[in-house]
């Protein structure tokens, strides 16, 4: 009897002990829960590809990851996205390197870029970058944005020379150009351009093809200057201490995917700005063109007001840089 009884309460024991076995397997199979953020708004024209991204890493991680797309500015302003990043408020922040080039001119350059992502991974860009995101503590995983950005105007123009004294709306990456023009930037956030435009406060802007006519910016601004200057600024950043406590596996996958999704995110900008660029003139904008030398001029001035502040801060950078990102 006395046998029986041990031998059942082994039997119940083992049992327990598998139950609970299976109960700390199944709690330990649980995704790890990341917050994310974009400096836009996640529905904006400019945002598809980062809304791209948390889908297709959802998916390619059911058990490991789960990263909730909380939204844009109005969870975390803009320019306080990556010190959130930094403290751990946030795990995963599709910010631009205009706005935290405090922390470090040198993430100006990825505006100045006028090489693929593919090209700067293999120009050593990448890597030089990936270490310099470090010393914020931030994960730099790849690029995000793609495309050239345009002035847009209420009134046509004939000669660059016409921007001289005009009030144009800027932010971070447009106002050493705008003052190398003789412009008087005025800066506004996105989400009072509309208002400043149609109250004569402005009277133009800078700002890709996707996302103007979407904000109604375009309906007051009927003229663009047919020459695009710098390179979607997007970066995919991870808080450095989350970033360490993923699994090498899903690290190592994740890393190896980004030049894949750095190509299908190009291709889709480049489609979605040429079918938007239809769109705009359509609606009634006209897009003109400078006289060749002119510009060529208009152009150059752009790269040259940021290399010139770039060499105030990075002077021993810069020729580095400028390798790197094909200038």
């Amino acid at each position: 009897m006395r046998k029986k009884g041990c031998l059942l309460l082994a039997v119940v024991v083992f049992s327990c002990g598998v139950l609970l076995s299976q109960q700390n397997s199944l709690a330990q199979k649980k995704p790890t829960v990341l917050r994310a953020v974009c400096f836009l708004p996640k529905h904006d024209p400019l945002s598809a590809m980062t809304v791209e991204w948390v889908n297709k890493v959802n998916a390619m991680f059911p058990e490991e990851l789960k990263i909730e797309y909380l939204g844009g500015p109005e969870i975390i302003s803009a320019v306080e996205q990556v010190e959130a990043l930094r403290k751990g408020i946030l795990d995963i922040d599709f910010n631009v390197g205009s706005y935290y080039a405090p922390h470090g001119a040198e993430f100006n350059a990825f505006q100045l870029t006028r090489n693929s992502p593919l090209e700067q991974r293999k120009s050593g860009f990448y890597d030089f970058m990936v270490k310099a995101h470090e010393k914020i503590g931030v994960r730099y995983l790849g690029r995000w944005l793609h495309g050239g950005f345009y002035m847009y105007l209420k009134h046509p123009i004939q000669s660059m020379d016409e921007i001289r004294g005009k009030k144009i709306r800027t932010g971070p990456l447009y106002v050493f150009f705008l003052n190398k023009l003789g412009a008087s930037p005025v800066s506004i956030k996105p989400s009072d351009v509309y208002t400043s435009l149609e109250r004569g406060v402005v009277e133009g802007f800078c700002w890709p093809i996707l996302g103007a006519r979407a904000q109604g910016w375009t309906e007051i601004c009927k003229n663009a200057i047919d020459h695009s200057f710098y390179e979607g600024d997007g970066t995919i950043l991870f808080n450095m201490k989350k970033w360490e406590t993923l699994p090498d596996s899903v690290k190592e996958k994740l890393l190896k995917w980004m030049p894949e999704y750095e190509m299908e995110m190009v291709k889709y900008y480049e489609e979605a700005i040429q079918k938007e660029k239809e769109a705009l003139v359509r609606s009634g904008v006209k897009f003109s063109k400078l006289p060749p030398k002119e510009a060529e001029r208009y152009i150059q001035l752009a790269y040259d007001a940021w290399w010139e502040f770039m060499m105030t801060k990075v002077p021993d950078l810069v020729p580095q840089l400028k390798k790197m990102t094909g200038n």
